[in-house]
């Protein structure tokens, strides 16, 4: 199982629990610029709801942009930091509204990559952080 993660909004993030044949369960939460607060909870409460644990995540993919820098941080790190504690594959992504395109290419995306990496957050331009 795959653990997708999009936090390029201010407002709201994307979640979901994907395998190589569908998309498992799909969430969208109002954070309301709360992202540090809730992505963690609701990635628990998601894996719950699907009967599944942390430890069945197998690789995770996280939109890397463009978007919100703080919004953008949030998920970016929160993804590679559990793809280092899982020594799990981590991949970024571009942003897709179609989840199901991304689960049939889940073979192509992780294809070389088969251990931890580092995604690096694009914001498309430079952060307004002043």
């Amino acid at each position: 199982m795959y653990l997708f993660i999009d936090t390029t909004e201010k407002d709201s993030f994307d979640i979901a629990l994907l395998d190589k044949e569908r998309v498992i369960k799909k969430k969208t939460v109002q954070s309301h610029r709360k992202h540090s607060e809730k992505l963690l909870k609701s990635i628990e409460m998601m894996l719950k709801s699907a009967k599944a644990r942390l430890k069945d995540v197998c690789g995770i993919l996280v939109v890397r942009g463009p978007g919100s820098f703080t919004s953008l941080r949030i998920g970016v790190a929160t993804a590679n930091a559990l793809a280092f504690g899982l020594s799990v594959p981590i991949q970024g992504i571009e942003k897709s509204n179609d989840l199901n395109k991304v689960v049939s290419s889940l073979d192509n995306i992780f294809k070389n990559n088969k251990r931890a990496t580092v995604v690096v957050p694009e914001y498309g331009q430079l952060p307004h952080i002043a």
